[in-house]
C-alpha cells in the first residue's frame, strides 16, 4: 500500500481518521462509519478495513480503563462473543473474495441502515435480547458486518441501548465487546492473508489524526449541542451511503 506513495491517498486517509475521531469524541461510536466510507474513494473498502485495526484496539482499551469501575460480569454474554465470532470469520471470508461494487454496496446500504435506526430511534423490546438467542443472532450479525465492513458498532448500539444498561455500564460493555471483535478481526485477516505488512504500518501510523479528531471531538462536545451535531453527522453520513450505494449499483 505504501510502495510509490501516493499523497492524495496518504490525506485523504489522514482526514477520513480524523473526521472519524472527531465523530467519535464527540458521540462516542461512529469512526469507522466515517473513515471507511471517505477512504473507500481512493482504494478499495477491502484494503481500507484492516486500517481500523491499531485505532480499534487503543480506542476500545481506553475507554474499558476509563468505564472499569462499571464493570460486570462477562459470562452471561458467552452468546454474543461466540456469535461474533464466527459472523466475523465468515465476513472476512466474503470480503476478500467479494468483487469491489458489492464490497461498497454492503458498506451503503449498512450506513444507511445505521442513520434511519439512528433517526428513528428504534430500539429492540428488553424481553426479546434477555434471550441467549437473541444474543447469539446479535453477535453473528454484527461479526458479519464488522468482517465485511469493518462496523461493529450500530447492531451493538441497538442491542446493549434494548437491554436499559446504566451509561457507564453501555459505555464499558461496548468497549469490551468492540475490542473482542477487533481482535477476531485481525485474527481473521491474517489467516486469510488480508493483512500486510503496509497494512500493519498503516494502521499504526493512523492513530495519530484519530487520536487528533478525538481530541478535537471533545472539545467539539463541550460547546456545541450534541444533538445538533449528532443530526448533522447523521445527514452527513446518510450521502455517503448513498453515494456507495449508488456507485455500486451503477446509478448516474
Amino acid at each position: 500500500m505504501f510502495e510509490g506513495i501516493d499523497l492524495l491517498v496518504v490525506a485523504v486517509v489522514a482526514v477520513a481518521f480524523f473526521l472519524g475521531g472527531v465523530l467519535k469524541g464527540v458521540i462516542g461510536l461512529g469512526l469507522p462509519l466515517v473513515a471507511i466510507p471517505i477512504i473507500a474513494l481512493v482504494m478499495p473498502v477491502a484494503k481500507a478495513i484492516p486500517l481500523m485495526l491499531a485505532p480499534g484496539y487503543i480506542m476500545n482499551v481506553i475507554q474499558m480503563r476509563q468505564t472499569w469501575h462499571a464493570r460486570m460480569p462477562l459470562l452471561g454474554w458467552w452468546p454474543l462473543f461466540v456469535g461474533m465470532g464466527a459472523g466475523v470469520g465468515l465476513g472476512v471470508h466474503f470480503a476478500t473474495n467479494a468483487p469491489e461494487n458489492l464490497m461498497r454496496g454492503v458498506l451503503g446500504a449498512t450506513i444507511i441502515l445505521f442513520v434511519g435506526l439512528s433517526f428513528a430511534r428504534i430500539q429492540i423490546p428488553k424481553r426479546t435480547v434477555e434471550n441467549p438467542a437473541a444474543g447469539l443472532t446479535m453477535g453473528g450479525v454484527t461479526g458479519l458486518f464488522g468482517g465485511l465492513t469493518g462496523v461493529f458498532g450500530p447492531t451493538l448500539a441497538m442491542y446493549f441501548l434494548a437491554r436499559q444498561l446504566e451509561k457507564d455500564r453501555f459505555v464499558w460493555i461496548m468497549a469490551v465487546v468492540m475490542l473482542t471483535g477487533v481482535v477476531f478481526l485481525g485474527g481473521a485477516l491474517t489467516a486469510a492473508g488480508g493483512l500486510s505488512q503496509d497494512q500493519l504500518a498503516g494502521t499504526v501510523a493512523v492513530l495519530v489524526p484519530s487520536w487528533l479528531g478525538l481530541s478535537a471531538g471533545a472539545l467539539v462536545r463541550r460547546r456545541v449541542s450534541q444533538e445538533t451535531f449528532r443530526k448533522v453527522a447523521l445527514a452527513v453520513l446518510a450521502v455517503m451511503g448513498v453515494s456507495l450505494l449508488g456507485a455500486a449499483l451503477g446509478w448516474s
